[in-house]
């Protein structure tokens, strides 16, 4: 849809992508997070890529506009930088030690438990399943709890580089 002063939004677009987002983030903030999630950020940007242009040097910028649409592209790019985050949390920092212990403690009380006679591989495996669950869950936590950072830093950037294009100063990707 043109609007005045030439940029364009698809708001539809915009607002698909923005339900598309926080149903990612919210039911895929539960326990790890996957890869399809970041391929998922991935397709939400350039939907966004495809449907949003922004302002040309000299042109009057919709503020609102942009920063609706920098707020729909932090939350794609959340998604784009989850599991990366993730990873980066349990292989640098003391957090992922801590996963990893919550994940043997999660093992050993099932083990530790009267379960009725289970014993054996069904019990190894099953408490190997509920480790796995809790690092995996104390892992999406923690990546959780940080997934704001680069998602405000996403947004301050867009939203930078739009107002920068609209007083007509070339924006870094310009050359």
């Amino acid at each position: 849809m043109e609007q005045p002063g030439g940029s364009q939004v698809d708001r539809a677009a915009l607002l698909g992508a923005a339900l598309a987002a926080v149903v990612a983030l919210t039911f895929g903030g539960q326990g790890p997070w996957e890869w399809l999630a970041s391929i998922a950020g991935v397709v939400l940007l350039a939907v966004l890529a495809a449907f949003f242009h922004l302002p040309a040097p000299g042109e009057a910028p919709h503020r609102r506009q942009l920063v609706a649409v920098s707020g729909v592209a932090a939350l794609a790019a959340a998604l784009v930088v989850a599991t990366p985050l993730q990873l980066f949390l349990s292989e640098v920092t003391p957090i992922g030690d801590r996963c990893r212990a919550s994940g043997v403690v999660a093992a050993a009380a099932l083990r530790a438990q009267d379960l009725g006679g289970l014993s054996g591989p069904v019990l190894d495996e099953a408490a190997a399943e509920a480790g796995t669950t809790a690092e995996g869950e104390c892992l999406g936590a923690a990546t959780n709890r940080w997934l704001w950072v680069p998602a405000a830093g996403f947004a301050v950037v867009m939203f930078g580089v739009g107002m920068r294009r609209s007083a007509g100063r070339p924006a870094a990707d310009d050359g």
